[in-house]
């Protein structure tokens, strides 16, 4: 029989699009998935959704105690080999999970992600997304980029559950930097590997009430914060080399690069309404040229 995977969905006020992601994953090819769903408080009508698939997913309810507390809440009941995290918002092709398991067995120590579609909130297609690869490069090439920022959209991720008997979930001031820091943490202190499938494998959506898309110039100002904190956790010398490099890398960064995030900065004195959608756009295109 094949292994387990556990998907975990926190669902917060998710009503427009739930059905759409829930149909995507109970349509996977590969055959032994379980859904869970935490009903994190919301006032719409997403429980009602969610229990009319109530034959297919387990769903947990709790008042709203925000994105990591669901996650957590989904962890713990958990039983699969693999975790993977995705959004109520977004989309898998059928043949996502089936992919990224083939790809976890060849490479069992490793956090597996993959390229996406970009789409609206109606569904239609804005553009493919290829991520940087970076899979010939040693774990310390790989992390001075994801100290330098975000490389993996995680809901594109799969992720060995055995990787959560020493690397957490953590409750930040920000919710929408706990994937950044979990990476950071499982990278530089757990020695965790990742590795990138060529593949479109989920349609990622962005829409104006999305909570990654929300007051995105703080987030952007709070997860260079968070750096700090986890490399004073290693010896000294490490931590050293690490701050050096990142420097080095930073310093020769393209022109046009350095140009786009310079934009980044003028575009957070603009007003949230007009400078979200413009920001998303230039992560995006910074994102690519890592």
């Amino acid at each position: 029989m094949s292994e387990l995977v556990s998907i975990i969905i926190p669902v917060h006020n998710s009503a427009r699009f739930l059905k759409e992601s829930l149909e995507s994953i109970i349509n996977q090819t590969y055959p032994n998935i379980e859904i869970i769903c935490i009903n994190d408080g919301s006032t719409d009508n997403s429980l009602e959704i969610l229990e009319l698939y109530s034959d297919k997913i387990i769903i947990i309810n709790q008042k709203n105690q925000g994105l990591t507390s669901a996650l957590n809440a989904g962890i713990k009941v958990a039983g699969g080999i693999w975790f993977k995290w995705f959004s109520p918002d977004d989309v898998m092709y059928s043949y996502a999970i089936e992919t990224l398991v083939n790809s976890a067995k060849k490479y069992p120590n490793n956090i597996i992600y993959s390229n996406w579609e970009i789409i609206d909130e109606e569904g239609k297609k804005l553009r493919d997304f290829s991520e940087s690869n970076y899979n010939e490069l040693s774990n310390f090439e790989y992390n001075v980029r994801l100290l330098d920022g975000q490389q993996i959209n995680v809901n594109t991720s799969l992720i060995p559950f055995s990787l959560f008997e020493k690397c957490s979930m953590q409750e930040l001031d920000d919710p929408v930097a706990v994937d950044y820091d979990f990476l950071l943490h499982a990278a530089l202190l757990f020695n965790i590997k990742f590795h990138l499938i060529q593949k479109l494998l989920i349609k990622y959506r962005i829409h104006t009430k999305q909570l990654s898309h929300k007051n995105i110039s703080k987030t952007l100002e709070y997860i260079s914060k968070i750096k700090n904190p986890i490399l004073k956790q290693l010896d000294k010398s490490i931590q050293d080399k690490y701050t050096h490099e990142l420097k080095k890398y930073q310093k020769l960064k393209p022109k046009k690069r350095k140009t786009m995030e310079f934009g980044i900065k003028l575009l957070t004195l603009t007003p949230s309404y007009i400078s979200d959608k413009i920001l998303v756009f230039y992560l995006n295109k910074i994102r690519r040229s890592r």
